[in-house]
């Protein structure tokens, strides 16, 4: 009797085990992903060239300005577990710089915009810090590289003139990010984007300048599985 009741305290205790391991088995899932934000860009520039025809004074100076930013991504993802994923996407982020609004005395920067998208196609690790059957919450690092086409024109105030100088330039950068999901679905995500590329010559009408590929900062809804 004591043999039968061991026997099936052993057979009870394997079949425990044996569930344990197939709950707690790698969950491995694939799909789509689609996400679309808005957020701010900052742009760094450098404006060098002549302040007085006369005298041919050298001009030289250093300006940051915000812009706003319209971002969009589609691409696919893979999990390996619940906790460590992958995903690849092509990416655009569409930077409106409103620059100087109308020219000044003292400066002979002129009133200007720059309208600027930026193609990338992007590979970000996905790492879920916490896991739970309706909630998620991640951090995202990856890099992405592309390029990046504009158009700079001149403004008064809020009347924006014809594009006078158009540039394309390669873009490497860096992604960084956190996320929350919602039944492995639907979430919201906030992403860095930044560039680590030189800065781009752009000749404008008094000046000559160089400018950097904009850093992005975009609050992002996503869906998976859609």
């Amino acid at each position: 009797m004591k043999r039968i009741a061991l026997l099936c305290v052993l057979l009870a205790v394997g079949c425990f085990a044996q569930l344990q391991v197939v709950e707690n088995k790698p969950e491995s899932r694939s799909g789509l992903f689609f996400g679309a934000g808005l957020g701010a860009g900052a742009n760094a520039m450098k404006f060098v060239g002549s302040k007085h025809p006369i005298n041919n004074a050298l001009y030289s100076e250093d300006k940051s300005y915000a812009s706003f930013v319209v971002s969009a991504k589609v691409g696919g993802y893979h999990y390996f577990t619940n906790m460590i994923g992958l995903r690849y996407y092509y990416n655009l982020d569409v930077n409106f710089n409103p620059g100087e609004s109308e020219g000044n005395a003292s400066s002979p920067i002129e009133a200007f915009y720059v309208l600027s998208g930026s193609h990338t196609l992007n590979t970000d690790a996905v790492v879920n810090v916490f896991a739970s059957k309706n909630i998620e919450f991640a951090v995202i690092g990856g890099v992405g590289m592309g390029v990046v086409a504009g158009e700079y024109g001149s403004r008064y105030k809020t009347v924006y003139g014809p594009s006078s100088n158009d540039y394309v330039d390669f873009e490497f950068r860096f992604n960084l990010g956190a996320r929350v999901m919602f039944d492995q679905k639907y979430g919201l995500e906030f992403m860095a984007k930044l560039p680590v590329t030189p800065a781009t010559q752009v000749s404008g009408n008094a000046l000559d300048y160089s400018k950097s590929s904009p850093y992005y900062f975009t609050l992002d809804f996503v869906m998976e599985r859609f």
